[in-house]
């Protein structure tokens, strides 16, 4: 036996136990989900440097705000297969998930196609109303909202079965992609159509590899069993995409509004407040993406879930008063961190109390953060009675 040999071996045993715990699994997708983010960030931080043109990166972030609204609420299927898989799993009845899996592939792929129509339908109409220099921008996006809706398909299937190092390791794949394809595209000179363009590609190659590791799971023939339809499944869609949608919407949409309303250097200067402070709003991703299936097996088990709510809702608070905290003892840092050259008057710009702007806008963000646990925590249990709660805020 090689020298280390079993010191290596009893760590990778320890490891593969831990990853199994509540913390071990927070960890690994704190890690993953805080690199993907960043890299994400890294992304949009890229642009503002590449985009000069006055105007540009204000159309990028309006239509990567869309982007995000819409496949933030295509989640929901991400969600209801991870919900399934979790009790399938529990239950030990693995056996019907490839029949949910081939139904919804089926269905998505239908729905796919759908948006990419309705994108092109919209292109014109859409970029008037964003005052973009391009339809065919509207077109790209709808593409890459097609593409991203799919390949929540496979990442339920990944975070039902609690595999989270397959599950991050492909989300900062996704990212990494993106960052290479992206700089490539613009640096080529295609402007905000490589920039848009770099997600469609970069979820295409992500899809394609976790589709053929599933490959036995994701063709043949799907069976049908009395005490299970899809069906019933796809219905479960209605309220979770309502939950996920309207909390997404409520911060996302504000971006939208300013770039159809105000000027490209008003649109622009907004862009990057808000690329800074949303950054809050996504650190925690990791601690959902655990927290939901833990809390679905839990609930099949007929067990208590307010262990796991507790603790994930310190560690969202621990995360966010980070984040938030740092942002409110270097306010210049961050302003010039995300914005670059054009950030430099960013930090001067308060609000009430003399609050740095990208302070409040981190403080409303880490609000949404927890809203966002929560409503995770109660699709969970199968509890609907809070999303008009959500519908009012909405329209507030």
């Amino acid at each position: 036996m090689p020298p280390g040999r079993s010191w290596l071996s009893r760590l990778g045993e320890k490891v593969a136990a831990g990853r199994h715990t509540l913390a071990g699994a927070f960890g690994v997708m704190m890690v993953a989900v805080t690199l993907g983010s960043a890299l994400n960030y890294l992304y949009s931080i890229i642009m503002t440097r590449m985009l000069g043109e006055a105007g540009d990166f204000a159309s990028f972030n309006s239509l990567n705000a869309i982007f995000l609204i819409v496949t933030l609420g295509s989640l929901a299927v991400q969600t209801v297969v991870t919900k399934y898989v979790s009790e399938f799993e529990t239950k030990t009845e693995t056996y019907k998930t490839r029949t949910l899996i081939r139904s919804f592939s089926k269905w998505l792929v239908l729905v796919s196609t759908a948006i990419m129509l309705a994108g092109l339908a919209a292109a014109w109409p859409l970029a008037g109303v964003l005052k973009l220099d391009s339809p065919l921008y509207v077109v790209i996006v709808s593409t890459s909202v097609a593409l991203t809706l799919y390949l929540t398909l496979p990442y339920g299937l990944l975070q039902g079965q609690q595999k989270f190092i397959g599950l991050g390791a492909a989300g900062v794949a996704v990212s990494t992609l993106r960052i290479a394809f992206g700089v490539t595209l613009v640096a080529l000179g295609l402007g905000v159509y490589g920039a848009l363009g770099a997600s469609t590609l970069s979820s295409i190659c992500i899809a394609g590899v976790i589709v053929y590791y599933y490959r036995d799971v994701f063709t043949g023939k799907a069976e049908s069993f009395e005490d299970f339809h899809p069906g019933k499944a796809f219905l479960t869609l209605i309220p979770v995409t309502v939950g996920i949608f309207l909390v997404i919407f409520m911060t996302q949409i504000d971006v939208v509004l300013v770039k159809a309303l105000k000027s490209a250097a008003v649109a622009d200067r907004y862009s990057y407040a808000a690329l800074a402070g949303k950054a809050v709003l996504f650190f925690p991703a990791g601690i959902y993406m655990v927290m939901f299936p833990r809390v679905s097996e839990l609930r099949a088990k007929g067990e208590p879930t307010r262990r796991v709510l507790t603790w994930s809702l310190l560690a969202c608070l621990l995360l966010v008063g980070a984040v938030v905290g740092f942002y409110a003892l270097f306010p210049d840092f961050t302003a010039s961190f995300f914005a670059g050259e054009r950030g430099s008057g960013l930090a001067g710009i308060t609000g009430p109390l003399g609050v740095p702007f990208v302070v409040m806008f981190g403080i409303v963000m880490a609000v949404f953060a927890l809203l966002n646990l929560l409503v995770y925590y109660h699709l969970a249990l199968d509890r609907r009675a809070f999303l008009s709660l959500l519908a009012l805020g909405a329209v507030a």
